[in-house]
């Protein structure tokens, strides 16, 4: 019985790890990766139009780091209230520690 549940967990592994190359073909074939840019972006548009919280912390990070985004301690402060307003209790958290600095 162990062997034929060994064997099946690493079927599994197998065909998640083809899966995995064949995305990677699947993306190469439109273009590439999307950009950094593109990416908060996007995460912007989730968060100022769909309320998702993950996009506002996300921008946030970015804002507050100077990460692709150049350093805006008072951006960052306003995505983390986003993200605090759509649910974050992190989100909240992190815009309160930056208002204290």
């Amino acid at each position: 019985m162990k062997k034929i549940l060994l064997a099946g967990i690493l079927l599994l592994g197998m065909s998640a790890f083809a899966n995995a190359e064949s995305d990677d073909e699947f993306d190469d074939d439109l273009g590439g990766d999307i950009s950094p840019m593109e990416t908060i972006q996007d995460f912007m548009d989730d968060c100022n139009n769909h309320g998702d919280y993950f996009g506002c912390f996300s921008v946030a990070m970015k804002y507050e780091k100077g990460d692709v985004l150049e350093k805006d301690i008072s951006k960052a402060i306003e995505y983390y209230g986003k993200a605090c307003k759509n649910g974050s209790q992190e989100g909240c958290k992190m815009a309160e520690k930056l208002k204290a600095q």
